[in-house]
């Protein structure tokens, strides 16, 4: 054309990089983030997947895994046989009691495992602070979180009061109503999970109302 510079060069429709320049600048870009927030992510994730598994073995060890005492108590007492009579004379007065005495006592077992309890458990009838007699428990199992019903049988005899006890038990007997205490002691091993064993002694102590005209046992309460 008229007029152009045949000399002057002519210049490019458009900048081309080469291959190699292609690959520095992609070189040269930052990382993408999306890793990096996978990771923390993560992270998050196993932390407290952590904390998640140490409170759930805490909460197993502080509920299956501990051995509690389990409870003895007496739920119900009946009169087999009775006799009474009080003697009086010029002098002084005294009072005879004898009975035979069954109860039904609850053993509660609140462990995730078996409570075997020993033979011959002694179960005392005490009168104003003097044990009158008693009676023993057969050995037995009561099953994880279960209640075991067992059989006691007691004999009371006032023979075996001293003196001061025989002036007391004769104004009960005149009365109609002699207070009494079982007392018992039942030793037993826990086990749990098959491997965790422990020694356990469960405690009995309940007071009562000996009704001699209703021939029944009154206000049976225990601690």
């Amino acid at each position: 054309m008229a007029g152009e510079d045949p000399t002057r060069p002519i210049a490019p429709a458009g900048t081309h990089l080469r291959s190699d320049d292609v690959e520095l600048a992609s070189f040269a870009k930052p990382p993408p983030r999306r890793n990096q927030r996978r990771s923390s992510k993560c992270f998050v994730y196993a932390l407290a997947l952590i904390v998640i598994l140490c409170a759930a073995s805490l909460g197993f060890a502080l509920t299956v895994l501990r051995v509690k005492t389990p409870e003895l108590r007496l739920r119900h007492v009946d009169v087999r046989t009775l006799s009474y009579s009080t003697t009086a004379t010029t002098a002084s007065s005294s009072a005879s009691l004898n009975a035979t005495l069954v109860g039904e006592a609850v053993l509660r077992n609140t462990n995730f495992g078996r409570f075997e309890f020993l033979n011959g458990t002694a179960v005392s009838v005490i009168y104003g602070g003097t044990a009158l007699g008693g009676g023993k428990i057969s050995g037995g199992r009561a099953r994880a979180r279960e209640r075991e019903k067992v059989t006691v049988k007691m004999e009371v005899r006032s023979s075996e009061l001293a003196a001061d006890g025989r002036k007391n038990l004769t104004s009960d007997v005149g009365s109609g109503m002699v207070k009494l205490t079982s007392y018992a002691k039942m030793r037993g091993r826990v086990t749990v999970v098959g491997w965790i064993k422990r020694w356990r002694t469960a405690e009995m102590n309940c007071t009562m109302s000996l009704d001699l005209r209703g021939r029944m046992v009154r206000d049976l309460r225990c601690n």
